[in-house]
């Protein structure tokens, strides 16, 4: 029993280290801030973050390097997503498509490009 309790104490150490998620038993690999922000925010806001794409200048999609927007405001336009003055969504939600650790990764990376 101490053998099992001591393997399982190596496991849950090595994943948490390297950013390893035990999901039902099987371990998922959390995707890292540079990572998700390729694969779901590029398009608008480009590779630096300063918003220079077709899409960014047609829905006024702000230079995420002048940025001085707090994690919480961040977290809440990340998971909710952002719509404009008239309530037509600008931003889509990732509530649904991201986990909390990875939004928090996420958060990381977006303040990572401030100048």
């Amino acid at each position: 029993m101490a053998v099992m309790k001591n393997w399982i104490k190596r496991v849950f150490t090595f994943a948490v280290c390297c950013g390893i998620a035990l999901v039902g038993g099987s371990a998922v690999r959390a995707a890292g801030g540079e990572e998700l922000f390729g694969k779901h925010c590029v398009s608008c806001h480009g590779k630096d973050g300063k918003a220079r794409t077709p899409i960014a200048r047609q829905l006024g999609v702000k230079d995420l390097t002048q940025s001085k927007t707090s994690d919480g405001e961040i977290e809440k336009q990340v998971t909710e997503g952002k719509k404009d003055d008239r309530g037509n969504q600008k931003m889509p939600p990732f509530k649904d498509k991201l986990s909390p650790e990875e939004i928090k990764s996420l958060i990381e990376f977006v303040k990572s490009l401030r100048k």
